[in-house]
């Protein structure tokens, strides 16, 4: 656009061109990562300098801020506007097929933030589930307390789940999809199943009472610190610090940062496997096998909650060769839970079946990641009751009650997608 002054052509500055800037933004910071885009690859996005990107953003701290609150306005805005659980199940359907990929600005991008951003993000983010759960008060006055805490969560995760895959269905369908399985995660019935969790076998990697060795120590902070701040943003220095050890002692075990960070991918994948192969060592129903995987997943993100957010965020700066390998053994096991949950529900469209399993683990994932939600004692039980509801949801042939607890018997942008 187009304007003359005292005679001279000057370019008319767009009067959107801020929210052209946030809407460019996020795009970049969702497909590349926060320090993998320059405020001049932002610019060129919108077809301006550098120099003008900085008269609208203090810099790209500024910038992640306003996309952020972008990002988390338009969820909030879209509970306030709900009159009733159903009105805001429907219409988040279809929002989320709009903003698709909003959950990895929330959950992966984030955590760039200034400490004092991250905390308004959390208050947001329990804003708006305590919003969620009120909704479902309304149609489950017997519910109160955890209980709506736990499905309101859920919801918020089966809706994220679409952002970190590329698996898609017909708009209608789609909507229908997204739909019935957070209707599902509202209405299961919790605490009908009978508690099992003391007699699950726990995947190896639970350190609690034991002694580390050097190694170990470093490899176990050098996780928390990635899923915390970002493999990027922490040192080797910080490693060692967070460890007690020394450069050298670090330099000993790992060469360099990276080599902690495939060490650490190859444990998850390690312990992934060993609770699978437990799962379905041993024979039965359909049911049952699917109820087995179901839990081992479980307990596997309860017990590596550092280590499922490493497997979230950060596989995209490993090493190609290990890129190719973590990609690979995503989409094996991504596969596997499909098999396995055919057998239950023979004749689902395999898309369908990856968007509903990608749904549950995200539930899962986030659950045992969510601060006093994931402390909550009987949290293996109740999701195991939710996970199950949602992965039969929409087969009218099979109800949550079919699939019978047994006794004891896991990658893209995630820990389960590629």
């Amino acid at each position: 656009m187009q304007t003359e002054v005292s005679g001279r052509t000057t370019a008319r500055r767009p009067p959107d061109r801020k929210a052209r800037i946030v809407s460019a933004a996020s795009e970049l910071f969702r497909e590349r990562g926060y320090h993998n885009v320059s405020v001049a690859d932002v610019a060129a996005a919108v077809g301006i300098t550098a120099p003008a990107l900085y008269r609208h953003f203090r810099g790209k701290p500024d910038l992640l801020l306003q996309v952020v609150h972008r990002t988390m306005g338009a969820i909030s805005r879209s509970v306030e506007e709900s009159t009733d659980l159903e009105r805001y199940l429907r219409s988040s359907a279809n929002r989320t097929l709009e903003r698709r990929g909003a959950a990895v600005l929330w959950q992966r991008e984030a955590r760039h933030l200034p400490a004092e951003s991250r905390e308004e993000l959390r208050r947001t983010l329990s804003d708006i589930a305590d919003g969620i759960g009120s909704l479902i008060h309304a149609e489950r006055p017997e519910l109160d307390g955890p209980d709506l805490e736990l499905p309101a969560w859920a919801v918020l995760s089966v809706y994220g789940s679409i952002s970190w895959h590329r698996t898609s269905l017909p708009r209608r369908r789609f909507e229908g999809l997204l739909h019935r399985l957070a209707r599902a995660a509202t209405d299961c019935p919790l605490g009908t199943r009978p508690a099992v969790s003391a007699e699950v076998e726990a995947p190896t990697g639970g350190y609690a009472g034991l002694a580390l060795s050097r190694r170990e120590e470093i490899l176990v902070e050098a996780i928390r610190l990635f899923d915390e701040r970002g493999f990027q943003s922490v040192s080797t220095d910080d490693i060692g610090e967070a460890a007690g050890a020394s450069g050298p002692s670090i330099y000993k075990h790992f060469p360099t940062k990276t080599d902690l960070l495939v060490a650490a991918v190859l444990r998850g994948g390690e312990q992934r496997r060993a609770g699978t192969t437990r799962a379905l060592a041993r024979s039965g129903t359909p049911s049952e096998s699917l109820d087995r995987l179901l839990r081992s997943y479980i307990e596997f993100a309860l017990s590596q909650s550092h280590l499922i957010g490493l497997l979230i965020g950060e596989l995209d700066q490993l090493p190609e060769k290990e890129r190719r390998a973590s990609r690979q053994a995503q989409r094996e096991y991504l596969a596997l839970w499909t098999h396995v949950l055919a057998g239950v529900r023979p004749g689902l469209d395999t898309s369908e079946a990856k968007i509903v399993i990608i749904a549950v683990l995200t539930v899962i994932d986030n659950a045992t990641r969510a601060g006093r939600l994931g402390r909550r004692a009987d949290l293996a039980d109740r999701l195991a009751e939710i996970g199950t509801t949602m992965l039969l949801s929409g087969d009218a042939r099979t109800s949550a009650s079919d699939v019978v607890p047994t006794e004891p018997y896991i990658e893209g942008a995630t820990a389960h997608h590629p």
